[in-house]
């Protein structure tokens, strides 16, 4: 089987996967939770800060958004750049950084991920619009720099081919 092959089995696993978990939490969901509301309400605090306004929710949003979209162009492109020297076992002569340089670079930017991650946890846990929001933010964000950095490469096959459905499966 080749590569491809694998990798599409994969994305129909997991999107499987996910609609398995997404009805389970939708069949078996408490009607008294806060978590499935939409938009502002008295009841909505997101880390303390009462939500209890359109102006707020807006500006909680756009800064979630923000946070979102710095957060995945950074992870797109420092994490590779960190993970391939640090962890690439084959890479055993390193030119860009000096050995100093590099554990703080990765220390640092792995300790600023780790309190981003516990803030956006708290705040994607809040409620599910924000939540959303949030992830389709990022994921927008990830089409924009994955294409950025595969134009920065070449393909073994140059003309152009586009993803029929029969394909994917």
């Amino acid at each position: 089987m080749d590569v491809s092959r694998k990798l599409r089995m994969c994305i129909v696993a997991n999107t499987i996967l996910l609609l398995i978990v997404a009805s389970g939490i939708v069949c078996f969901a408490s009607k008294e939770s806060t978590y499935f509301k939409v938009g502002w309400s008295n009841s909505l605090i997101l880390i303390s800060v009462p939500i209890n306004t359109r102006v707020r929710y807006i500006l909680a949003n756009v800064s979630i958004a923000s946070v979102k979209i710095v957060s995945v162009v950074i992870g797109e492109i420092a994490h590779p750049i960190i993970g391939f020297n640090i962890y690439n076992p084959d890479k055993k002569h390193i030119k860009e950084f000096t050995k100093h340089e590099l554990q703080i670079y990765g220390n640092i930017m792995y300790l600023v991920e780790g309190f981003k991650s516990v803030i956006m946890v708290m705040v994607s846990i809040t409620q599910i619009d924000i939540a959303l929001i949030s992830m389709l933010v990022g994921e927008i964000t990830t089409i924009f720099t994955i294409r950025m950095l595969l134009n920065e490469k070449t393909f073994g096959d140059t003309k152009s081919k586009s993803i029929e459905l029969d394909t994917l499966l």
